[in-house]
């Protein structure tokens, strides 16, 4: 039997302590300083650092320095962007925005798992292949992903259209286990149509019982004053063709079916109605992004990232 001499010991033991204390440090650089240099990318890659929790189930730490990094890309890229007239979200919003979209990944995995649904490669495949068809070329494509983001193809592929697919699946059979059917939802909308037209009726407090838009139902469904464009084009054309006082039929938008009452208007120097005024009550069927936070709810989550 070989013996280990005491110097042999003495360096293992040292080169164990050193490989330790080189964690601890790394761990603590990374979480408490959010250290997201290419050094502590590589460092999650070969130490199973967690980020976040949920249910006991791990989202890597290198998913998420990845993934912040991919995100500050297209942020600065949008800021170079002329035509972007969208807010450009602070540091402090982009790792919280990143840190909830983690959550509801592994929200939607562990469901989807607990169910058996899956997305298979083939299926991967045939939604690549139909984004690829749009006007833009393939190259247009693959030149957006690696300029805005930093990555190929693949990398797109997994940490983007994978996880859409799931969830798309997993919405599916959520949706038709928990929600109504769009004609029963339609039918529901017409009969508060039924009931906002009776002589006499308050509208506003139709819309404080029924409305499903949490923003407005407790402003008795008060839209306030807006101009042509702040709508969809569905809502506009309907609102924009009423007679003040005059309650619509459901007008399906992406939202749901809104019955609207058109209350002023406001017209430009040509004559054209410009600007109006309007309640709405809103139905809608089963949220799924509310569903995900029942679900956040119900496991138990520790993020170990700001």
């Amino acid at each position: 039997m070989t013996r280990i001499n005491s110097n042999t010991r003495r360096s293992i033991i040292f080169g164990a302590g050193a490989l330790v204390a080189l964690v601890f440090v790394c761990g603590i650089a990374m979480y408490r300083f959010q250290w997201q240099s290419r050094a502590a990318y590589v460092a999650a890659r070969v130490i199973p650092y967690p980020a976040i929790l949920v249910d006991w189930e791990m989202v890597p730490l290198s998913t998420y320095l990845s993934d912040i990094a991919a995100l500050n890309r297209y942020w600065d890229f949008q800021r170079e962007n002329k035509n972007v007239l969208l807010g450009i979200p602070d540091p402090n919003e982009i790792r919280e925005r990143l840190v909830q979209k983690l959550i509801a990944e592994k929200v939607v995995r562990i469901w989807a798992r607990q169910q058996r649904i899956t997305v298979a490669d083939q299926e991967v495949y045939l939604e690549w292949e139909r984004l690829r068809e749009r006007p833009e070329s393939q190259e247009e494509i693959h030149a957006f992903v690696q300029e805005a983001y930093g990555w190929n193809d693949e990398q797109f592929i997994e940490r983007v259209l994978k996880p859409f697919l799931l969830q798309q699946k997993v919405k599916t059979a959520v949706i038709s286990e928990f929600g109504s059917s769009d004609e029963e939802l339609e039918q529901e909308a017409l009969s508060l149509v039924v009931l906002a037209r009776e002589e006499g009726a308050d509208f506003s407090a139709l819309a404080r019982a029924e409305s499903h838009d949490a923003a407005t139902a407790n402003q008795g469904g008060d839209l306030g004053y807006f101009s042509r464009g702040s709508l969809e084009p569905q809502l506009e054309q309907v609102i924009f063709g009423m007679e003040i006082g005059q309650v619509s039929d459901p007008v399906k938008s992406s939202y749901g079916w809104h019955i609207i009452k058109l209350e002023d208007v406001l017209y430009g120097e040509n004559g054209a109605a410009q600007t109006a005024r309007a309640r709405h009550i809103l139905i809608r069927g089963f949220d799924f992004d509310e569903w995900v936070e029942q679900q956040k709810r119900k496991l138990a989550i520790f993020r170990l990232v700001r």
